[in-house]
């Protein structure tokens, strides 16, 4: 059992994660080869405000509506950079 990591967005009521098939745990989630720091980054250029929690203490309360935007996110990323093989299985 390890320490899980997202990336939560508290005035937008956003997060994400890594994307399925790419470790969520510490050191995978900053790998060179997981897109999670840059989806953190992308996001933050573009004017949101992404912070890193992990599920030792920073639950995301389900009642307060956060919405997980990780497909979405990943997605966008794939998008801005359709040469770079992102797909793992």
């Amino acid at each position: 059992m390890g320490t899980y990591y997202y990336a939560v967005d508290t005035g937008q009521k956003q997060y994400f994660s890594p994307p399925e098939h790419y470790n969520v745990e510490c050191p995978g989630c900053y790998h060179p080869l997981n897109p999670f720091p840059a989806m953190v980054v992308m996001k933050n250029v573009q004017g949101y405000c992404f912070e890193i929690w992990n599920d030792c203490g920073n639950d995301i309360p389900p009642e307060e509506g956060y919405k997980d935007i990780t497909e979405e996110a990943f997605q966008e990323l794939k998008d801005e950079f359709p040469n770079y093989e992102w797909d793992r299985k």
